[in-house]
């Protein structure tokens, strides 16, 4: 339950990112590479399959995310790193 809590997490946080690098004014699709359009059409698909529930679970997430002060966010994305480099080495 954990998990699929912490993968909700981070899939929230991931989506707006790559979405808003899609989204964004210097960068249109046509500027992505091969890879970052595939992560984009990936991520909009499981976005589309989710139910509506966890949609709305997510848009609460991202807009907690959004009214947290800088430092926060970044203190939030480090240890983030920090853990995910550290599952890598097990």
């Amino acid at each position: 339950m954990k998990t699929s809590h912490s993968l909700i997490l981070i899939f929230a946080l991931c989506l707006p990112l790559v979405a808003g690098r899609a989204a964004g004014a210097d960068d249109n699709w046509r500027n992505l590479s091969p890879r970052e359009k595939d992560r984009v059409q990936r991520n909009y698909q499981r976005w589309q399959n989710l139910p509506p529930r966890d949609k709305e679970h997510l848009r609460e997430e991202w807009n907690r995310w959004q009214n947290l002060p800088q430092d926060q966010r970044e203190r939030l994305k480090q240890r983030f790193d920090d853990q995910r480099r550290d599952r890598r080495r097990d």
